[in-house]
């Protein structure tokens, strides 16, 4: 979600003929800045009545930031802004991490939780850097249980086959979350899990934070 700077007023009586045009525009941000958060809130409760729509909006949003063609650091920062709203990123980290949670001292999970969100956002950075004219589409979906549902999407590609793309959403208080993507079957959850699994017995929790700082610059 986008973040606004709160304007502090500045100066004194003395100074606020001279200050007030300041203040001016800076009212105007800030109403701007209300009406759409009203706005972005207002798509969310409503894409939170659908799952399928909650998705088809996280995939535009993505496709949008790819057919922008920007640097691959603001690519990053933009999608890392996607991830962090639609994913349910604390509950993600820490299936990923596997037991290996548990055994982590809090100053451990903190580093994790910290650089986990931007290693993600650089793995799609990477991923999706040869961006040439594909889509999202959802397709059906499915009832996993009372809170959750599996969504199907493609990923539609210029003259190939599309990919196929499930996301299980559930219900966290009164939004939805993305809480694991499924590539033409294969879970993302699993997968990391078993990379993070390898790093963690050859190099140790904290050799898994740094392996993963580095990956994410």
């Amino acid at each position: 979600m986008a973040t606004f700077d709160c304007f502090a007023q500045e100066g004194n009586m003395q100074s606020f003929a001279r200050v007030q045009p300041i203040d001016r525009r800076r009212a105007i941000v800030l109403a701007i800045s209300t009406i759409a958060l009203a706005a972005i809130a207002g798509r969310i409760a409503a894409g939170a009545e659908d799952p399928r729509a909650f998705v088809q909006s996280v995939g535009d949003r993505v496709v949008k930031v790819l057919q922008q063609k920007l640097p691959r650091e603001q690519a990053e920062q933009q999608l890392n802004a996607v991830w962090l709203q639609a994913f349910d990123v604390e509950a993600i980290g820490r299936t990923v991490l596997g037991t290996h949670w548990k055994a982590a001292n809090d100053q451990q999970r903190k580093a994790y939780m910290d650089v986990f969100p931007k290693y993600v956002a650089k793995l799609y950075a990477i991923q999706f850097s040869d961006y040439s004219g594909e889509t999202f589409a959802v397709g059906g979906s499915s009832v996993l249980d009372a809170a959750s549902t599996l969504v199907h999407a493609q990923i539609v590609r210029p003259d190939k086959e599309p990919i196929k793309v499930d996301f299980v959403v559930h219900a966290d208080g009164q939004e939805l979350k993305i809480g694991d993507v499924k590539i033409e079957g294969v879970s993302l959850l699993i997968t990391k899990r078993t990379e993070f699994d390898s790093v963690v017995a050859q190099k140790g929790i904290d050799g898994l934070i740094q392996a993963m700082r580095a990956k994410a610059g």
